[in-house]
């Protein structure tokens, strides 16, 4: 328990079977479990900056493109689609064979 407030902080340690925040605190006070005032240690640090990024390469099987799976253009044979479905794989459009007038594309996957 001492473990779980110390991450928690005082603003999200509850119990974690009824989430009771109130008693469950007093009782923690009572048996001599410290809790930290400040934020969840998962909001320190920017701990989710990841989710906030957008893929960004080229997963075909072979990638046609000169700069690389890593590189794309804003539009063209190489602009870089995204899976419609999952957003977790993308591919150039030449890479796929895909021309300029479809505008989405799905991974094998979905």
């Amino acid at each position: 328990l001492q473990g779980q407030a110390m991450r928690a902080g005082l603003l999200s340690f509850q119990c974690p079977l009824c989430r009771d925040r109130q008693e469950f605190l007093v009782q923690m006070f009572v048996m001599g479990i410290r809790v930290p005032f400040r934020l969840p240690t998962w909001e320190d640090n920017d701990a989710f900056a990841d989710l906030g990024e957008r893929h960004s390469q080229c997963n075909a099987r072979e990638c046609l493109y000169p700069g690389g799976r890593e590189e794309a253009e804003e539009e063209g044979p190489w602009e870089l689609l995204l899976c419609s479905s999952c957003a977790a794989e993308g591919t150039h459009r030449r890479c796929s064979g895909l021309t300029n007038c479809i505008e989405s594309w799905e991974c094998d996957n979905c």
